[in-house]
Formats: C-alpha cells, structure tokens, sequence
C-alpha cells in the first residue's frame, strides 16, 4: 500500500510527479485545486484504491488512466485546440474578404438608389437578393430590372367596364387638368355623347370655371354638386352615358375633409374607381403620408403628375411600391389630352435612371472645371 500526496504549480507537473515516484501504472485517487497550485493523491496499486476506499465514507475514487496516456490525451485536446483555432481564423478572415470583395459594389447600388430617391428598405431589400458575382454595370441592370418587377401599374390605363372614374389629392397636383384629359381621351375614344363630368370642388376660386372651360372644349356636360345626395343624383343623371369623371376638392393631406370627400365615393350606389393624383414635383414626406392615409379609404391607383417639373420620380416610385398601389397614368405637360399615357413600369424605372445619368454629370462637371484650372495655374 504506497498512497502518496503530491502539490505542483499545475496539473501536467503533478502527472509528471507521479509517473516519477510511483511509475507508469500509479492510478490517480483523487485531484483538486490548493493555494499555491493542485494536489494530486495517487497509489501505486489497486488494492491500495480498494483500502483507500473502504476506510473512507466518500465515494470511491474512479481509477485514472496511466499517467502516459493522461498527458498523451491532454496533448491531443490541445492540438485539437489550436486546429479549431486556425480553423476558425481562416474562415473568419476568408468571409471578411468575401465581404470586403463585394461590399463596394453592393455600397454603389446602393447609393445610387438613394441618390434615385428610394428608400433604404427597398433598396437593401434589392440589393441583398441579388447575385455574390458579376460587374458592377451587369448587376446595376439586374437592379433596375427588379424595381420594374415591383412597381405595379395597369397597363391599359383604367380597369375594363370601368364607368366612373374620381380623381383625388391635394391642393396643387394637378387634379382637375388631369380630369380634363382623361375625359379628352374619352371624348377621342368613343364620342362626347358618351362622357359626363362632374366636380365637387366647391373651395378653390375658379376650380370650376377651369373645368367649365375644359367641359365646352370637349362638348361634354358639367354638372357641380356639394354633396352626397348631389352627387348621387348627378349619377344617375349620367346613367346612359359610358364614361363619367368626378373631379375633388384639393385638400391638405391631413385635412379631415379629404377623407370625406372619399368616403361620399365609397357610399356611392354607382361604384367608383378613385385615382389618387400624385405630383412628382412634391416632396417624398407628403405624398407618402398622403398614399399612407388614402390608400386605407380604397384606392384604386394612382396617376404620376408634372413628371416634366420634377427633378426626380423614385421617391414618388418607392412609396407606390412600398404601398403596393398602381400606377395608371402618367402626365408630364398641358396639352389635353396628349399630355396623358397609360403607365409603363419599364419606363417609369428608365426615367427615374435617366434623372440619375444626369445628376451624375452635373456633378462631374465642377469636378473637371476644377481639374483644368488647376493645370493652368
């Protein structure tokens, strides 16, 4: 019975002691850790463990391995250790190359939507689906062709059997001009017997004069209500005719009667397609508050005005597809009704590209102004 105690500054160097002092087959009863190291307590049989144990109210200790094959298995745990560890490394670093190698390309797209006008929600959304390879310019056509696949719009202008048509907005977007054409188209189509125009807009000085005019210009009747029950019995008064045009109010987009003026369309016994009427020339914050709150009351789409005003149309273009609200019109002039077309997602994206060609040039022109007054100076 050789039970012996040893006290090292770590665990290697007490299986060291051991294997010294009692040899290869010495079995480990128990180790724990001391002030100035670890404690070690080992026998050199297993009938000093099976005394050992007996004469003790603990458990019996689990006899240990051989002390070679105890630093043998500690040596392998580290290899394996430090493997993991450059394993990792290499992956870690191989990732970040990856990134690195792609991210300029994906930060371009990026910023470029951005300087379009759209949303970083929208754009990242984009850009992340895309694919890891491929040129910049490759990948920027890919990106304008999954914003043309997002934007809705009704190609054919207004839906099949639509009969009555409302346009509403805010003040200034161009609401009653664009009646005016639609109701020109109409007239060209299949006859003024077959139109009918009616306005509501009892605010604004000289709305109805305006429509007035248009009305005697296409030879088609006019009829001003202020009301539910007026507008409901001017209905009914067009009954016979195919297409009727119902000309709003322009209100702020947080005026309350803005909402009624759509709720007496949605109460209607005729239904009523509402357009909401956008400009492009407006800022982002109020046409998409403005398609935010509308868009709850039952729109139906939307026309693009004064395209040929603004200085961009992706802002108007990411609240449409944000707001999954089509685009049934577009206007970009004065002239009834030629100024008016039936929307084409391809060419709504390409003019909101083409507005990015030009940005981009007129920013590179200072830039080269001020390259060659360096060189002569």
């Amino acid at each position: 019975m050789n039970i012996r105690r040893f006290n090292a500054r770590d665990s290697r160097s007490a299986l060291a002691l051991v294997r010294e002092e009692l040899g290869a087959e010495a079995v480990i009863l128990s180790n724990r850790r001391v002030a100035d190291g670890v404690e070690v307590v080992a026998a050199c049989n297993l009938e000093a463990v099976e005394q050992a144990a007996a004469g003790s109210e603990q458990p019996a200790a689990v006899v240990a391995p051989p002390v070679e094959n105890e630093l043998g298995m500690v040596q392998l745990q580290n290899e394996l250790a430090n493997l993991r560890s450059l394993l990792e490394t290499e992956l870690q670093q191989r990732n970040w190359r990856d990134s690195a190698a792609k991210a300029p390309v994906r930060a371009t797209l990026n910023q470029r939507l951005a300087r379009m006008g759209f949303s970083r929600a929208l754009s990242e959304g984009i850009t992340d689906a895309l694919p890891t390879s491929g040129g910049l310019e490759a990948l920027w056509q890919r990106t304008l062709a999954a914003l043309e696949a997002r934007l809705l719009t009704l190609p054919d202008g207004l839906p099949g059997g639509t009969r009555v048509v409302a346009c509403v907005g805010t003040t200034g977007v161009g609401k009653t001009s664009t009646i005016a054409k639609l109701a020109g188209r109409a007239v060209l189509s299949h006859g003024h017997e077959q139109v009918g125009l009616i306005t509501m807009d009892q605010y604004r000085i000289g709305g109805q004069e305006q429509l007035a005019t248009f009305a005697t210009l296409l030879d088609v009747p006019l009829q001003s209500v202020s009301d539910g029950p007026e507008l409901y019995a001017a209905l009914r008064d067009f009954r016979n005719r195919r297409h009727i045009f119902v000309d709003t109010a322009g209100m702020g987009q947080r005026d309350p009667r803005l909402l009624q003026q759509i709720e007496v369309l949605r109460h209607s016994p005729i239904p009523v397609t509402v357009l909401g009427v956008l400009s492009a020339s407006a800022g982002v914050a109020p046409t998409r508050e403005l398609v935010h709150s509308l868009g709850r009351q039952g729109l139906s789409g939307a026309i693009i005005t004064k395209l040929d005003e603004a200085a961009g149309v992706g802002g108007t273009l990411d609240t449409l597809i944000r707001a999954q609200l089509p685009v049934a019109y577009t206007s970009s002039g004065q002239r009834v009704p030629d100024d008016l077309q039936p929307a084409r997602a391809g060419e709504l994206i390409a003019l909101a590209a083409d507005w990015l060609r030009q940005r981009r040039r007129a920013d590179a022109v200072p830039s080269s102004r001020a390259g060659m007054t360096a060189m002569a100076s």
